[in-house]
């Protein structure tokens, strides 16, 4: 790696700009100082950046591909230890390979009234499920943006989630993890791990985004749901190009959330319903710029 140019290594522009104009080319250049005071004092930088830029190639050095490479090997690895969130509807945790995935973002589609909401306060549960029974014993962030989310609905949920858990410890008294892991799996404990977030307008909706690395983060969340993920962008806005770049940006920050804490992120989407003139109806796709699961 000591060859590899500096133009590959992750470097703040400005900074690489002033190696170059330095004569620093690659890493073995960068390699021959003796500490980042010298480097600071060659290629006219701070000591915080020239500290950085050590950290840097000394990082690479270490083993790890500077230009953030992953073999299909260690992914497939890191695929294979990972657990799903069950939905408990057996033919969808089937279609999904054994439930939502973490670390990656799925889009449940469908028309008003099929139960997408109900899959997303059953994630939220689920998600919750302790590691002695298989599961993450994370917490959940639910985002409203319709006002769908009703808290007897969720108080349904978890103790339909409580009472399937404790049928299965019942099942089996001798696996002590069980028994001692249901005692304090309680409804009110499953609500109180379920963090609503409310938003009503398109503002409110990107702040929460904004926020919610650090909120996971100290709240040990695994689970995001987004309910629904387009609904301020089909009324706020008409200018199309616009709606779908901030649609676009929303996406990659989710996808961000979900791969570098290892949570899942599920989005709801609608399927609009347009009539024809002979009076019947027929399905749309949803709002430009999301993505569906098949």
């Amino acid at each position: 790696q000591d060859s590899l140019q500096l133009t590959s290594v992750p470097l703040n522009p400005g900074v690489r700009s002033k190696l170059q104009r330095a004569g620093f080319v690659s890493v073995r250049d960068v390699k021959k100082t003796h500490g980042p005071v010298e480097l600071a004092q060659e290629a006219g930088l701070t000591n915080e950046e020239a500290s950085e830029v050590m950290k840097v190639v000394r990082f690479g050095v270490d083993g790890a591909a500077l230009a953030g490479a992953k073999s299909a090997s260690e992914m497939l690895r890191l695929e294979s230890t990972r657990l799903p969130i069950y939905t408990f509807c057996q033919e969808l945790d089937d279609l999904l390979g054994g439930g939502v995935a973490v670390g990656e973002i799925t889009e449940l589609c469908g028309c008003p009234g099929i139960g997408k909401t109900q899959i997303g306060i059953q994630l939220c549960c689920s998600v919750q499920i302790p590691d002695a029974f298989g599961g993450l014993a994370g917490a959940a962030v639910y985002v409203d943006t319709e006002g769908s989310f009703t808290a007897e609905r969720a108080r349904d949920v978890a103790a339909a989630t409580v009472a399937h858990l404790a049928a299965i410890s019942n099942a089996n008294p001798e696996a002590h993890e069980m028994v001692d892991a249901i005692r304090g799996f309680t409804t009110d404990h499953v609500l109180q791990n379920i963090h609503l977030f409310r938003c009503h307008e398109v503002t409110e909706l990107l702040a929460v985004l904004e926020t919610l690395p650090a909120y996971c983060a100290a709240h040990g969340v695994r689970c995001v749901v987004v309910d629904s993920v387009a609904f301020h962008f089909r009324q706020d806005f008409r200018d199309m190009a616009l709606r779908t770049a901030i649609l676009a940006k929303m996406t990659n920050r989710l996808m961000a959330l979900a791969t570098k804490q290892t949570l899942a992120v599920c989005t709801v989407n609608q399927v609009t319903v347009k009539p024809n003139s002979n009076g019947g109806a027929r399905l749309g796709a949803p709002p430009r710029g999301t993505h569906p699961h098949p």
